[in-house]
């Protein structure tokens, strides 16, 4: 090569672009002082990636640093998400955005609508507090495929009552408010695989009602895994009932579930759909939800790996038991993996022995064990090694959490 000769800045530009979209934003945006063919190649660069680490430095240390100097930077912050996507040539397909402190309504209502438009795939933002961001206006979206929203959990911003992205194949939402017709809303996002709402609430205040999901064939086609986490219990309202019935219909085509103690509890109480792609599916348990995971047992005749993550109180009731003990018997279950297991608890190990028992076509048991190991863990292990199993193959494997296996 001749000294001197650029061959990377004779490039053409969708190559550069290209190029371009390998590197951190800020990074990006750099390049433009290299020389003048540089200058506003980052401009079309569609993977926009502005996280507070490296804008900000890491949290802990901007924990640290005094009020003025946390403003300056956040300053700096702002400014520079205002470089970058009120760019009017700017085309982006891909915008992940994550900060440290409270952001206001201001700078949202500059950003979104420079963002929501045609051509955004994915939008990912992350500030793990509350902010006033005008949610609003995240209503429609022909393009996106991945939303992903955390405001904080306890942000109780009100996630828009009509929304519509009907490319959307991944949904999670941490800390929103869900209208009554949330589901009925959802369902027009045909190719959701993944709905994950870790901790949202519904709408008490609201009169709306609620309207009816519950129609088998009114279920996402395509969903592949579904979690779901609410801070309410559901007894003895009809409202909230109904919105989780509706909850539960929409996503019994899921081959994977992951279902929180609050849901447990409802379906402790109210029929099931039938779950016929369920795989695999993870339940938080005390001892009154025995007779939900009955129901699923029962409901989901394809399920082959049970998660059951122990609650604290438990106990055991002589009715549930027997029919867990049939439940067992029918279903096909491959792998169990319990988790959040206490030793000491007599009445955990009676439900381990019914399972045992009853459950004929087990191949591998997981038990991750809460405790230390010590002389008296390891006396009831060897009791727990010796409980009769009706499949003779089954192996089972006990692990403790500080590593001992």
């Amino acid at each position: 090569m001749e000294r001197g000769c650029d061959r990377i800045s004779n490039l053409p530009d969708p190559l550069l672009e290209h190029i371009l979209t390998f590197l951190p934003t800020k990074y990006a945006i750099r390049t433009g002082v290299l020389s003048k063919r540089w200058k506003d190649l980052w401009v079309s660069q569609p993977y926009i990636s502005l996280s507070h680490d490296g804008l900000i430095g890491r949290i802990a240390e901007f924990k640290n640093l005094s009020v003025r100097d946390r403003t300056v930077k956040v300053s700096k912050y702002k400014n520079f998400f205002n470089k970058v996507l009120l760019q009017p040539q700017a085309k982006v397909k891909k915008l992940q955005i994550s900060a440290p402190e409270r952001l206001e309504a201001l700078e949202f209502n500059r950003w979104f609508p420079a963002i929501m438009k045609e051509g955004l795939e994915e939008l990912d933002l992350d500030f793990a507090i509350f902010c006033d961001a005008p949610v609003s206006i995240l209503a429609v979206c022909n393009t996106l495929v991945t939303l992903k929203l955390d405001f904080g959990a306890l942000s109780a911003h009100k996630f828009p009552k009509s929304f519509y992205f009907p490319t959307l194949k991944t949904m999670q939402l941490c800390g929103f408010v869900l209208a009554n017709n949330f589901t009925h809303q959802l369902l027009q996002s045909k190719n959701l695989e993944s709905l994950i709402l870790p901790y949202f609430m519904f709408d008490l205040m609201s009169r709306d009602s609620v309207p009816n999901c519950s129609d088998q064939k009114q279920a996402l086609p395509n969903l592949n895994y579904a979690q779901m986490n609410c801070p309410y219990t559901f007894r003895g309202e009809d409202s909230t009932r109904s919105f989780l019935k509706n909850m539960i219909n929409v996503v019994s085509n899921a081959k994977d579930l992951n279902l929180s103690l609050s849901i447990m509890e409802y379906l402790a109480h109210d029929d099931l759909p039938e779950f016929n792609n369920l795989k695999h599916i993870k339940l938080h348990l005390q001892s009154f939800h025995v007779r939900a995971m009955c129901y699923i047992l029962q409901k989901a005749p394809n399920l082959e790996f049970l998660h059951i993550e122990f609650v604290r109180p438990y106990g055991n009731e002589p009715l549930m038991l027997e029919e867990l003990r049939s439940c067992c018997s029918r279903a096909n279950l491959k792998v169990i993996q319990m988790t959040n297991f206490i030793l000491e608890e007599d009445l955990v190990l009676e439900l381990v022995q019914l399972i045992f028992e009853s459950a004929g076509s087990l191949e591998g048991i997981v038990i991750e064990l809460v405790e230390q190991p010590k002389m008296n863990n390891f006396l009831r292990c060897q009791k727990l090694l010796k409980l009769p199993r009706l499949s003779e193959c089954s192996i089972l494997h006990l692990k403790w959490d500080s590593n001992y296996s």
